[in-house]
């Protein structure tokens, strides 16, 4: 475990994490719901309160690791603050792009639900690192 720290805290390495992780997040969002590429065995059926809870959720935190992940990458390479602000134009223009680009497979659709819960997400990382950091 020692060894792998200093090997995480490197900027190539941050920058390879921001990357896959961003990569991943677009696959699993942009993958048909009946045939998926990666299955992660989420519950399927007709929408529901408790499945739009459940999903809503599940944005939230992907879109607050992605900002987070990309704020950790950028410090490397620019001051806190304009790490803070490019991690949150990456997070929305990833949250924007994929809820758009949904309507061109075959079993999903762009949600506002979705939209708004990506939004909570990137608010809430960046409240946590403007308190913490800034």
């Amino acid at each position: 475990m020692d060894r792998l720290l200093p090997i995480v805290q490197m900027t190539p390495a941050r920058w390879a994490l921001a990357i896959g992780w961003t990569l991943l997040l677009t696959l699993l969002l942009l993958q048909p719901e009946t045939n998926p590429v990666i299955d992660l065995g989420l519950p399927r059926g007709d929408s529901s309160l408790q499945r739009e809870i459940f999903f809503s959720a599940l944005h939230l935190l992907a879109f607050a690791l992605t900002c987070l992940l990309w704020f950790w990458a950028l410090t490397g390479a620019f001051t806190l603050r304009t790490s803070l602000f490019i991690a949150v134009l990456i997070a929305i223009a990833l949250g924007v792009l994929t809820e758009s680009l949904q309507t061109l497979t075959q079993d999903r659709h762009a949600s506002w639900i979705d939209l708004l819960a990506n939004s909570l997400g990137i608010m809430a990382a960046a409240r946590f690192i403007w308190r913490r950091y800034l």
